[in-house]
């Protein structure tokens, strides 16, 4: 059965007014790479170039939910505005802050000039400068769009709210990680042939990720290999000639076409700066094996409202960086809305929330959704793929006490628990949780873990970082690394239970419907 929708737990507004979805796309990426190495200065990507010398792009997305999909009603918006504070002063064009950017001038089109558009539907912020180091170091630089939208049925007039975070990263001499390139944006517009931006016509049929490993001398593409896997980021999830649907949802693309900014058809892989691609095969894109693949192109039938994916990426060292993203699609008429009983805050751990899906074809809600399935997944404050509390199998509800610990094995008290090979358990001491992966089958209070196998999405790290009683006197749980519900023909569809030990500091539930 197919993925139709997914949704996320956010603010929920309850009302027959027609539904908003509203992003800041930005171009290129969000994240900066600043280095200095003696007196030598650059910033990965450089702004200042960027959109052939007009600067990052920071671009207002509004949409209202319809039957058959998602209508573009940013130019509808009155009071539109860019701002560093919600209900700040408007940005508007001209010199830039000279307190959070590099560069500033008032002169139209020089390095630290920002300009604002409004025209066609269209609403931006073009800022000709690269961040300041240390100001955006030390507190991300949060830009909001805002804007009143009036619904044409209900008279309405809604807030709209939306942000993004800039970030700079200062490397140093031994500093490796990916950043990540999105040329296309990351969401999937709505399929609107009559839409006309810059002289082309027609909707977004996919997007394309180019992902750079980063080093201090620069972006590092000698002998590097990738792997990008879609949720729930398995092996078995690794887009490959072996992924079910993988022709009619993915595009990949070699280092040579990645340089060349080559496009890529959904179904191919693209070689070289010219015109060669082959069909996506296991011969050229093996199960389970890095290759050249520095260049992923997400179609609209492989997202749903929203999907988070990974991309590895391994050095001629053998040594394996990864990093997430996430790709949006407004496309769909189906939407998902996540109602929390309790509200979007648990108290210092304390209390507990019921989460459920509301299903909306349009504005129409939908309440017969029996043979529906509703699979649950969770993302901490860092985007990295969590878990959920099995509370039949720990049965206490603060968890089982841990009474010794290796760098292998956790002691618990009280009864044993029963478990399997790949069966997850996090462990909790203070403000740190880690999760990590059974080794094999036990029925007493000893638990042995292993580097991650069977749940690949699991960070590695805690099991080669676990030291002797690092986790003593700290609390274990058994975990699910998602959950799944089944659709009723009722008003609220069943509803899932979260507490504080699920959710570690601040994190992200999401609900992926599947239709019969």
């Amino acid at each position: 059965m197919p993925i139709v929708s997914t949704g996320q737990i956010t603010i929920v507004d309850n009302n027959d007014a027609r539904p908003l979805t509203a992003f800041i796309g930005i171009t290129p990426a969000a994240q900066q790479i600043y280095t200095k190495d003696e007196s030598t200065v650059s910033f990965t990507p450089d702004w200042t170039t960027a959109n052939s010398n007009t600067g990052v792009e920071l671009r207002a997305f509004v949409y209202a939910g319809r039957t058959s999909s998602s209508e573009d009603v940013t130019g509808q918006l009155t009071n539109k505005k860019f701002t560093y504070t919600v209900g700040g002063t408007a940005l508007a064009s001209g010199a830039a802050d000279t307190n959070l950017w590099n560069n500033t001038s008032a002169t139209p089109g020089a390095i630290g000039y920002q300009t604002v558009t409004d025209s066609g539907g269209v609403y931006r912020i073009n800022i000709r400068s690269n961040l300041k180091p240390g100001a955006s170091t030390t507190a991300p630089l949060i830009v909001y769009f805002e804007g009143d939208y009036t619904d044409p049925v209900t008279g309405l007039v809604s807030k709209v709210i939306a942000s993004i975070t800039l970030t700079q990263v200062r490397t140093g001499t031994n500093a490796v990680f990916i950043n990540l390139r999105m040329p296309d944006g990351y969401v999937l517009e709505p399929d609107n042939p009559a839409s006309v931006e810059n002289g082309v016509a027609g909707p977004k049929k996919s997007v394309r990720i180019f992902a750079d490993l980063i080093r201090a001398s620069g972006v590092d593409d000698s002998s590097i290999t990738y792997k990008w896997f879609e949720s729930p980021h398995a092996a078995a999830n690794q887009i490959d000639g072996n992924l079910a649907n993988v022709a009619t949802r993915y595009g990949l693309m070699d280092t040579a076409a990645v340089g060349a900014n080559r496009t890529v058809t959904i179904g191919q892989y693209a070689t070289g700066a010219a015109t060669a691609t082959a069909a996506i095969a296991v011969g050229n894109v093996p199960d389970g094996a890095f290759g050249d693949y520095k260049g992923l192109a997400v179609g609209a039938a492989a997202v749903a409202d929203l999907a988070v994916f990974k991309v590895e990426a391994r050095d001629g060292d053998s040594v394996v960086y990864q990093t997430f993203f996430t790709v949006y699609d407004v496309s769909d008429p189906y939407e998902i809305r996540l109602v929390s009983t309790g509200g979007d805050k648990l108290q210092n751990g304390v209390g507990s929330t019921n989460v459920y899906p509301d299903v909306f074809y349009g504005q129409d809600k939908v309440t017969n959704c029996t043979g529906w399935t509703f699979t649950w997944q969770y993302f901490d404050n860092a985007n990295q793929r969590g878990a959920f509390v099995d509370t039949t199998r720990t049965a206490v509800a603060e968890g089982r006490s841990i009474t010794a610990n290796t760098t292998t094995t956790f002691t618990h008290d009280g009864a044993g628990i029963t478990f399997a090979a790949g069966d997850i358990i996090k462990c909790v001491l203070g403000a740190k949780a880690e999760l990590f992966e059974v080794a094999g089958p036990a029925t007493g209070t000893l638990v042995t873990v292993r580097a991650p196998t069977t749940n690949a999405w699991l960070p590695g790290a805690n099991f080669s970082g676990l030291t002797a009683s690092e986790f003593l006197n700290g609390k274990m749980f058994v975990m699910l690394g998602e959950r799944s519900t089944s659709g009723v023909n009722a008003a609220q569809q069943t509803a899932i239970a979260l507490t504080g030990h699920d959710i570690d500091a601040k994190g992200t539930v999401v609900c992926s419907a599947d239709k019969p």
